[in-house]
């Protein structure tokens, strides 16, 4: 077979349409120079295939960064996640599905916290352990963690001077050392907006990778999920809203006004905003959680205040959800 080559004296590359070099273009950016090569074999020569890869890149036919982006991203998902995510997929659970716990009672007890902050200097390991014995004290049918377990990494000027732990590693194995001495119920967590730092700079999903390496810990979600206990339904719910100032219950009466009827949650537990405040509307019992946490310089430029502590919720269960709710708030004066 002869080989198909152009003459550039004759015709100039230059004065080529870009719909000649855009099969070449495309087959470079999807599998790179040496597929173009194997594929181009037969009707162009070594030579020409250079020039055509040169004057593809010039004209902007071949973005060079964004086929290396392409390349690092692929690296980094099976198949089946890229073919999600091309069909516009979100490989961060959206926190819709629910988990079932199993409980054959009519009485629960959820022993609840968030907003531990693990890594920063403003979260002292005794208040979870302080936690931990109350809820042991209490025993808890289960534990619930309603986001931000770790501090992150943010770009916020100075955020890393106020580090214990420094990076996803560090906050990581720190996060396992403590939570793995609570071995007497099963433990629910979903991320919060500190945790998915590191899935925004670096696609690391904190609080999964952490439960994955705990026994009897289940991530449920990234920003809410739902327990499902016999014939009721246990949101968490965390958020990157901060509307708390306006009032202590406006953040949380504004997410139950949202729900349409027939998709209400019996019970509410929330984080972020660091406060404790419970409500009662629309028939959903609602409880923020407060934090343990101390204020941090952050909170205190905006003039916010913590609430730092932790629930004991204990929940009655009948035919049709919740029949009735208390709960107790244990907080801690520092």
């Amino acid at each position: 077979m002869v080989k198909k080559t152009i003459s550039f004296k004759r015709v100039g590359i230059r004065h080529l349409k870009d719909e000649y070099l855009m099969p070449i273009a495309e087959c470079y950016i999807r599998h790179g120079k040496d597929k173009v090569f194997e594929k181009y074999k037969e009707q162009y020569n070594y030579d020409t295939l250079l020039r055509y890869i040169g004057e593809a890149k010039r004209r902007g036919l071949i973005d060079v960064s964004k086929n290396k982006v392409l390349e690092k991203i692929a690296s980094q998902y099976t198949n089946k996640e890229l073919i999600a995510i091309s069909q516009g997929g979100n490989l961060v659970s959206p926190g819709t599905r629910a988990t079932k716990v199993d409980f054959d009672g009519e009485h629960i007890k959820i022993g609840a916290i968030t907003d531990t902050h693990i890594g920063h200097v403003n979260f002292h390991n005794n208040m979870l352990m302080q936690a931990f014995e109350e809820f042991k004290k209490e025993k808890v049918d289960i534990i619930t963690h309603s986001g931000d377990v770790t501090e992150g990494m943010s770009v916020r000027q100075g955020q890393i001077y106020e580090l214990s732990e420094i990076g996803y590693d560090k906050q990581k194995q720190k996060a396992i050392e403590l939570f793995s001495q609570w071995r007497d119920s099963p433990v629910y967590m979903i991320d919060g907006n500190h945790d998915r730092w590191y899935y925004k700079g670096g696609g690391a999903l904190m609080v999964k990778d952490i439960c994955k390496d705990l026994k009897g810990y289940e991530f449920i979600g990234s920003d809410e999920g739902d327990i499902k206990i016999k014939s009721a339904t246990v949101k968490l719910f965390h958020g990157e809203d901060s509307s708390s100032s306006y009032a202590l219950s406006y953040r949380v009466q504004k997410f139950i006004e949202m729900f349409p009827g027939g998709a209400k949650p019996n019970v509410i537990l929330f984080g972020h905003v660091h406060k404790y405040v419970k409500v009662f509307e629309r028939n959903i019992y609602a409880i923020s959680v407060g934090c343990l946490q101390e204020q941090t310089k952050f909170f205190r430029s905006k003039r916010i205040a913590a609430h730092v502590g932790f629930c004991v919720v204990d929940l009655w269960i009948g035919k049709k959800g919740v029949t009735k709710m208390s709960d107790t708030w244990y907080p801690f004066y520092v």
